[in-house]
C-alpha cells in the first residue's frame, strides 16, 4: 500500500504537509489550494485509498457515518431497484452498520462521470450495478479511489456478488431436455445478444446444440428489456408460422409477463403445449395466471453482500478484494414442472 512518505517524495514535500492535506485540513493550516490539489492528485496516483476516504469521514459533522453511492443504470430495472434495497437494508436492521446510501443514476457510456464522482471524495465506498463488459474493463485499467464493489459481475480487481450466468442458461437447456422437449426457443433482451456479457443467452444457445434440442434462428426473438418489449416479441414469434417451441425461456422474467396475454389470446395452454422457465424471480412472476418457473436471483441476498463487501473494505483498505458467488436454485411453479418446489 502506498504511503505518505511515498506522496511526499512524489511531489518533493514534507511528509508532515503531505498528511495535514489528507487528513482534511489543508484550508486550516492556510496550504494553498494548488498544493492541496497536487498532493491529492499525487494520492490518487499512487493509489493512496484509506486516507481519501477517511477524509471525508472526518468532513461529515463529526457523525462519523460512512456514505456509499450505489450507481444505478438509467436502462436497468425499476422492480429490481427494489429488490435491491430491500436486501440493502438488512444489514441495517440487523445492526451491522450503520451508514448512508445514495442512488447514483447514470446513462450507458459515461462511466467516466462515476470514477470523477467516486474520485472527488464524496463517498467513502461506492456500490457499482448492471455495468457493461466495455465499463467493467475501464472501472479495473482506471482504479476507482474509493472501496468499490460490482454487482452480479465477476473481477479480480473489485470485491464483487456474482452468480455463475452461463451456467443458468446451461442448466435451463438441461432442464429442457430432461422433460421431453425437442423444439425450444427464447425471447430475449436485446442488449443481451451482442454483448460480452451475454453469457446467460450463450450458455442456453450452446447448450441446447449440446443436448441436441432445435433452437431455430426465428424462434430467438429479441426486444428491449421491458414488458412492452416482451409482448412484442411474443407477437412475432407466434406470426412467424410453422411449428412453435414446446418450451421457452425468458432470460428476463417480466417479459414473460407481458408475453402469457399473447400466448392465451393464440390458445396455446401453459404448460400442456408449451412450458416456460425465466430467469429473476420478480413478484410479478409469482402472481401471473399460470405462475411461472424461474432460476432464481437471489437479489436481497447479493445485496446485502454488498453492503457487508464494502463495509469492510471502507473499515479496512488493507483488506484484499472479495468475490462471492451465490447459487440460483430452481423455483418450479405452474409453467414449466409444475412441482410446486425450489431446488
Amino acid at each position: 500500500m502506498s504511503t505518505i512518505k511515498e506522496i511526499a517524495e512524489r511531489t518533493k514535500l514534507s511528509a508532515g504537509t503531505v498528511s495535514i492535506v489528507l487528513n482534511g485540513r489543508g484550508d486550516e493550516m492556510r496550504i494553498s489550494k494548488k498544493t492541496q490539489q497536487r498532493i491529492l492528485e499525487a494520492a490518487q496516483g499512487v493509489g493512496y485509498l484509506p486516507n481519501v476516504s477517511a477524509r471525508r469521514l472526518r468532513q461529515s459533522n463529526g457523525r462519523n457515518i460512512p456514505s456509499i453511492a450505489t450507481f444505478w443504470p438509467s436502462d436497468l430495472s425499476s422492480d429490481l431497484l427494489g429488490r435491491f434495497f430491500m436486501g440493502v437494508q438488512n444489514p441495517i436492521l440487523e445492526q451491522e452498520f450503520e451508514f448512508e446510501m445514495t442512488i447514483q443514476p447514470y446513462t450507458r457510456r459515461h462511466i467516466h462521470r462515476i470514477k470523477e464522482i467516486c474520485d472527488q471524495g464524496n463517498y467513502h465506498g461506492a456500490i457499482l450495478t448492471g455495468i457493461s463488459a466495455e465499463e467493467q474493463r475501464y472501472l479495473e485499467e482506471n482504479p476507482i479511489q474509493v472501496p468499490a464493489v460490482l454487482f452480479n459481475r465477476e473481477s479480480a480487481s473489485y470485491s464483487c456478488a456474482h452468480v455463475d450466468t452461463y451456467e443458468i442458461g446451461r442448466k435451463t437447456a438441461e432442464l429442457f431436455a430432461l422433460r421431453g422437449h425437442k423444439r425450444v426457443g427464447t425471447i430475449v433482451p436485446d442488449h443481451l445478444v451482442n454483448t460480452e456479457h451475454n453469457l446467460r443467452f450463450r450458455g442456453f444457445v450452446e447448450s441446447c446444440a449440446a443436448y441436441g434440442l432445435q433452437l431455430e434462428a426465428h424462434h430467438i426473438q429479441t426486444a428491449p428489456m421491458t414488458m412492452e418489449g416482451g409482448n412484442a416479441a411474443a407477437k412475432r414469434l407466434l406470426a412467424g408460422g410453422g411449428e412453435l417451441p414446446t418450451a421457452m425461456f425468458f432470460p428476463m422474467g417480466l417479459m414473460a409477463v407481458a408475453a402469457l396475454p399473447e400466448f392465451r389470446r393464440a390458445g396455446i395452454d401453459i404448460p400442456d403445449q408449451m412450458e416456460i422457465l425465466t430467469y429473476g424471480d420478480h413478484d410479478a412472476e409469482k402472481y401471473s395466471v399460470p405462475s411461472l418457473s424461474t432460476v432464481k436471483l437471489p437479489v436481497e441476498e447479493m445485496a446485502a453482500a454488498c453492503i457487508r463487501l464494502v463495509m469492510g473494505r471502507i473499515l479496512d483498505p488493507s483488506a484484499k478484494p472479495r468475490s462471492l458467488e451465490f447459487e440460483t436454485p430452481f423455483v418450479f411453479r405452474e409453467s414449466c414442472g409444475g412441482f410446486g418446489f425450489e431446488m
